[in-house]
């Protein structure tokens, strides 16, 4: 399939004269949202409730990144936030931004991690969904930030994908 063709093949690269980002256009004082979509971010999240997509995402927050003590703050990227990649794969927004400390207590200021029910790319819901993700670990390698696909219970899931971990899926 050429979709699949373009995903493996991509190569992105960084380029001088980059459009900077309006900060205050992505994360407003106020944010209008459903409520239904809206829970708890905790001490850590950047607004007093966080928008969550899925269940998965609502366990991970609950689970992994109000309770972590090294986490500093986090936000769910909005959806005006775009990685553009080619129109057969489609654009892609990222979940999870999260600073944190690292074992050496060195701020981290660079994961970015997708949450899925599966760490297990071939049963992913939709096929697009792989390629992006696939996608999305080149485009974020080539800015230098740490990117990684995970669960609501992916032990160590502030680690790089590269570290050797042990596998869990409840």
């Amino acid at each position: 399939m050429q979709a699949d063709h373009i995903a493996e093949r991509i190569e992105f690269t960084l380029e001088d004269g980059i459009n900077p980002v309006d900060l205050e256009e992505l994360f407003p004082p106020k944010k209008p949202f459903p409520q239904r979509e809206l829970i708890e971010a905790g001490e850590k999240g950047i607004y007093d409730q966080v928008q969550v997509d899925s269940q998965v995402e609502v366990q991970f927050v609950e689970r992994r990144l109000r309770p972590d003590t090294k986490v500093l703050f986090y936000f769910k990227f909005p959806p005006a936030f775009k990685a553009h990649f080619p129109k057969v794969i489609g654009n892609y927004n990222p979940d999870w931004g999260i600073v944190r400390y690292d074992e050496t207590g060195k701020v981290i200021l660079q994961l970015t991690r997708e949450t899925k029910g599966t760490q297990d790319e071939t049963k992913l819901q939709f096929p697009q969904e792989k390629r992006k993700i696939e996608c999305a670990h080149k485009f974020f390698n080539a800015l230098h930030l740490d990117y990684r696909h995970i669960t609501a219970n992916t032990p160590a899931w502030w680690l790089p994908d590269d570290v050797q971990q042990p596998y869990l899926e409840v």
